[in-house]
């Protein structure tokens, strides 16, 4: 079905050539006109979709209100300088006959160098529930997954952080650790959550308030 067919008729009257050269300038006219409409649109349309996605509302600790990709600020008892930021970020998931914005990834910036040595403990909350909300999962066999609803990490040194759990997340330092941030307390690390199971990523929409603690580096501890 040629629902967008911008071509004209396959038909072609060999009797006057010079007006159908003419007409044909016009038509390619209008088709590079009407694709540049097309695409326009979608480009639009596709903008809107990022929008709104990005704009999902969530309230971080005594109803200080923020926005996905839209940084706020937490204490920790190791930040004593300012205290922490805390930004997640949303994005779109496909799902056989749905789809949802998921908590994506949250970064976290401006930590102190005193920090180091600690556990950190990210978790996530609805508004109508005292459960934290699932954030990844890892599989215990194939096809079977143990859900985690806590992501804990270990910030070891200027130049290390690791994962203290075999969940589906990922932790990177995006510190520089050539240049001054450490020693001037603006280390930052990105939490991505990278479940393999539609249900065990956040909605992000049920996304209401994020909790962050920090605590004595325990191995073996997942949350």
């Amino acid at each position: 079905m040629n629902i967008l067919n911008l071509h004209g008729s396959d038909d072609f009257d060999e009797s006057n050539d010079f007006d159908d050269l003419e007409n044909s300038e016009v038509v390619e006219e209008e088709e590079r006109s009407s694709g540049f409409f097309v695409k326009a649109m979608i480009t639009i349309f596709a903008v809107v979709g990022i929008a709104y996605g990005a704009n999902l509302a969530l309230n971080v600790n005594g109803g200080n209100k923020a926005e996905f990709g839209q940084g706020i600020t937490l204490q920790a008892t190791c930040d004593t300088n300012g205290g922490i930021t805390v930004t997640p970020y949303s994005g779109f998931l496909n799902n056989a006959g749905s789809g949802k914005f998921a908590l994506d990834s949250i970064i976290l910036e401006n930590v102190d160098d005193t920090c180091v040595g600690r556990d950190f403990i990210l978790q996530v909350f609805s508004n109508t529930d005292t459960t934290a909300l699932n954030l990844s999962e890892t599989a215990t066999s194939p096809g079977n997954y143990q859900a985690f609803n806590a992501t804990r990490f270990y910030f070891q040194d200027s130049a290390t952080v690791t994962m203290m759990s075999n969940q589906y997340t990922d932790v990177e330092l995006l510190t520089d650790i050539e240049s001054s941030e450490f020693a001037s307390d603006q280390s930052s690390f990105q939490i991505t959550f990278d479940a393999d199971t539609y249900a065990n990523f956040a909605d992000a929409s049920d996304v209401f308030k994020i909790t962050l603690q920090t605590a004595p580096h325990v191995a073996g501890a997942t949350s």
